[in-house]
């Protein structure tokens, strides 16, 4: 018997132990008397005679053979791929790369030399665009809007995003809309009036009235706080999706229960899950620096939101983290499917912007090096898709047979993809836990999928390498937020 290469063990704050495993969504606490030996047995990587062997071979943590191991990483690859061609694929356009807010911490601050608004032009060639290219999904797209600011107040820049709108309403697109919130209440009627499809807003609120309107004013430095609210409220009433989230570094988290009851006094809390939820974003340097004193780790970031949610429970109803998978395992009873691909861009994302540059992803957006085309020039995408595809087609049918008389090795890495295809497309499209070689043999990398392919490229100089994530110091922190 040999230990599988995804089994890893971690510790709670507690002392609480625990044994765990991605592919095979296992996880279990290991008694303190059966600790020693466990973990002598782990080191060495010898099972033999050991009491819980069968018991760990029953539960993946063990397999009998590498090659049984191979087998159920081609099965649940399978699975995953499955899964994920039938997600739908996110259509990102930034309308405009002008703000009306100067928040402190804006990634997207050097762009602003760059500060048009769409044009009808455009708007009519990105439809006519994707209706041709995205046109063989198996699940119908949806449109993201993006910015810069997407709702803008200028009655030209309005007129010609309600344009866009028109044609994603004529053309039956869902439509999520990424926002900072202060013109929503007056984008509410022209919504309902156009009768969207609109899948999600989301809207940026960074804790207490006094931090927000220090952290998020307008660019003329005017408060933002009352009237982002009042356009929450609004669409909340209107039954559109809200998701509230909260960009957080070590000066706004303690004032976050602040927005949490705030929330509550005005009955958001108690809309279903459907209609709100929560998300938090780390302040992190992604294209541009930060004040690094501020800044969080994430370990940093979800201990001290373990702390303050202990000191006001308010934080526990108010957002409830995924930690790698616990959540899931909370509510569910079991972990979630592994994740073989956490970085979407180029294969469910895809980002446009006013200009018809053509980028993997939101991240990316405005970012000349990781331009993909424009939608003006790149005729080619669909059949470089149907590329992708046919390769897709050629690895299915090489994991499936792999255990008769094939490698078992040959993952789409490893097939030559052609060479129209740009390098930069390619890496975006190959990249996954099994051609980034530092996830091949990482034992958390199911969960965090070889993490952020933009922060990956930034920080190492190459997509094809990987965003690591602290999984098990995560977990181990969902373990005591869940009180499992």
């Amino acid at each position: 018997m040999i230990l599988s290469k995804y089994t890893f063990t971690f510790e709670t704050r507690k002392k609480r132990f625990f044994i765990m495993n991605y592919l095979t969504g296992s996880i279990d606490e290991i008694e303190n008397s059966e600790r020693e030996e466990f973990e002598r047995r782990f080191k060495t990587n010898d099972w033999s005679n050991y009491p819980l062997a069968e018991y760990m071979l029953q539960r993946g943590y063990l397999f009998e053979s590498p090659e049984d191991e191979e087998e159920v990483i081609q099965e649940k690859y399978i699975e995953f791929i499955e899964e994920y061609e039938n997600t739908p694929v996110q259509i990102i356009f930034s309308t405009t790369y002008a703000c009306n807010f100067s928040c402190v911490y804006c990634f997207q601050e050097s762009y602003k030399e760059f500060s048009k608004i769409i044009t009808p032009e455009v708007t009519n060639q990105f439809f006519k665009y994707i209706n041709k290219q995205f046109s063989r999904e198996k699940v119908k797209p949806y449109i993201t809007l993006f910015g810069g600011e997407p709702l803008l107040n200028g009655e030209r820049y309005k007129n010609h995003l309600i344009h866009f709108l028109k044609k994603a309403k004529e053309f039956d697109y869902e439509i999520t809309i990424v926002t900072n919130g202060y013109e929503l209440e007056n984008y509410i009627p022209i919504f309902k009036n156009l009768n969207l499809k609109i899948r999600e807003i989301q809207v940026t609120i960074d804790g207490s009235p006094e931090l927000h309107n220090k952290r998020r004013p307008t660019v003329t430095g005017k408060p933002t706080f009352d009237k982002v609210s009042r356009g929450v409220s609004k669409a909340l009433e209107n039954g559109y999706r809200i998701n509230l989230r909260m960009i957080i570094d070590k000066e706004n988290l303690p004032s976050l229960y602040q927005l949490a009851e705030y929330a509550k006094q005005l009955g958001w809390l108690e809309y279903s899950p459907t209609l709100f939820e929560t998300s938090i974003g780390r302040n992190y340097e992604l294209h541009t620096c930060q004040p690094k004193n501020t800044l969080y780790n994430r370990v940093e970031l979800w201990t001290d939101f373990l702390e303050f949610a202990n000191k006001h429970p308010i934080l526990k109803e108010f957002h409830k983290p995924h930690f790698h998978g616990i959540k899931y395992l909370a509510e569910t009873g079991t972990l979630p499917m592994p994740i073989f691909d956490g970085c979407p861009a180029g294969k469910k994302e895809w980002a446009f912007d006013l200009y018809g540059n053509i980028y993997g992803c939101t991240a990316s957006v405005g970012v000349e090096k990781y331009k993909l085309g424009n939608i003006f020039e790149d005729t080619d995408l669909e059949q470089k898709k149907e590329q992708i595809h046919i390769l897709k087609e050629e690895i299915d049918s090489e994991i499936l047979y792999a255990n008769q008389g094939k490698k078992p090795e040959m993952y789409h890495k490893n097939i030559l993809l052609s060479e129209s295809l740009e390098e930069q497309k390619l890496k975006w499209q190959s990249r996954d836990v099994l051609t980034i070689s530092e996830c091949k043999n990482c034992a958390v990398s199911l969960s965090c999928g070889g993490g952020c392919g933009v922060l990956a490229a930034n920080h190492n100089g190459d997509i094809l390498s990987p965003d690591c994530r602290p999984v098990k110091e995560l977990v181990a922190l969902g373990i005591e937020f869940y009180n499992l």
